[in-house]
């Protein structure tokens, strides 16, 4: 129960995540270009769905402004003064009189008139959902100023210097922060659920792992691209002579149910020093480099009784104790650890020896860097 509890309160070995990240990083890096593709696209089709059908027109206008009885000329007129002179009635029953059959509210909404910075340029837009009613609506504006101006004694005459036609109005194209949001937002959820994956992931990486969880000794580790005896194979090797003595011969029991290959792993490195499959395994994707042919068994060689947890039985148990016990692998990286505690609790119950626990498959490049 203390283990349990130890191990449920361990730390975070934060070099083990980050290698756990970096054998991830190609898949988060591809879940972030899709979102942000997918943000991109899915702007585009909501810019092109949901975007209104609008045309704007746009007028400049210049204001001649007359003279009071003094001589002074009249320059109170602003911006505010020009949109309220637009929605009074002398100016827009001027522009109705060329707009018949239009709704007074209809114009005066589409109107709005500006000063931008010299009060004698009056700007003038006209904005609504279709084409002709844009177009009418600027020129009996336009009409309408300048019959204004006539008839006020402020203002001498009014002139348009710029007329545009009717433009569709799109909406801001955003679809840069579209790709940058859904990339982020992908991000976000990629290393959140690698994250919560790591969080409950009870794996088995390194040495340090199985002290934590397990109360028994971590042996040694064997990896799947080994390229000489040291440091992982040999401290193996040291392990298992000092652990198992003058017993020749033992039993392991591999929990990814690969047994007759581990064996053949670790017999090559107790018996040749080589961790060499020999020719005929029927496991091709397991192991390291296969030889040509396999040696027949010496007298003084050790030799291993491979077992696998998904045929362990009332028979195979009775094999182990006769043997003194056995040796449980662990496949490096894969969740078994529920699978494990069960299969420990059930060699307990049959009185069979647990010399230790070896990490098989191990990735040598992820362990290179974990121990550097």
């Amino acid at each position: 129960m203390k283990m349990n509890e130890d191990y449920l309160n361990r730390g975070m070995d934060l070099k083990r995540l980050v290698l756990y990240f970096q054998k991830k990083i190609w898949v988060i890096i591809m879940l972030i270009v899709l979102g942000a593709t997918f943000g991109g696209v899915t702007y585009e089709i909501i810019r092109g769905m949901e975007m209104p059908v609008e045309y704007e027109t746009v007028s400049k206008l210049y204001i001649s402004f007359g003279t009071d009885e003094s001589g002074e000329v009249y320059q109170y007129y602003n911006g505010y003064t020009w949109n309220d002179l637009l929605d009074s009635d002398p100016i827009l029953d001027l522009i109705m009189v060329t707009l018949p059959g239009y709704d007074r509210e209809q114009v005066r909404d589409a109107t709005t008139a500006e000063i931008l910075s010299d009060i004698r340029l009056l700007t003038i837009y006209v904005r609504g959902d279709n084409e002709k009613f844009v177009r009418e609506v600027r020129d009996a504006t336009q009409a309408g100023l300048l019959e204004f101006a006539k008839e006020s004694e402020e203002l001498d005459l009014i002139r348009v210097i710029r007329s545009e036609a009717p433009k569709r109005i799109y909406w801001d194209d955003r679809t840069t922060a579209a790709c940058i949001t859904g990339a982020v937002a992908v991000g976000m959820i990629a290393f959140l659920a690698f994250g919560f994956a790591y969080a409950v992931n009870e794996g088995i990486y390194v040495q340090g792992d199985i002290e934590k969880r397990y109360p028994y000794k971590p042996l040694g580790i064997l990896t799947m691209n080994q390229k000489g005896l040291e440091p992982y194979a040999g401290e193996l090797k040291a392990n298992l002579h000092y652990t198992l003595g003058d017993k020749k011969t033992f039993a392991i029991l591999d929990m990814a149910n690969h047994g007759d290959v581990r064996k053949l792993e670790i017999e090559g490195l107790l018996n040749r020093g080589e961790m060499e499959v020999p020719l005929g395994s029927s496991e091709e994707d397991f192991g390291w480099h296969i030889m040509e042919e396999e040696k027949p068994r010496e007298a003084d060689e050790w030799e291993v009784v491979p077992f696998n947890e998904n045929v362990l039985s009332e028979e195979e148990c009775t094999r182990i104790r006769e043997l003194g016990g056995v040796i449980v692998l662990l496949p490096f990286g894969t969740d078994v650890g529920r699978k494990t505690e069960r299969i420990l609790t059930f060699l307990r119950n049959q009185d069979c020896k647990i010399h230790g626990i070896i990490i098989a498959q191990a990735d040598e490049e992820f362990l290179n860097r974990y121990y550097a």
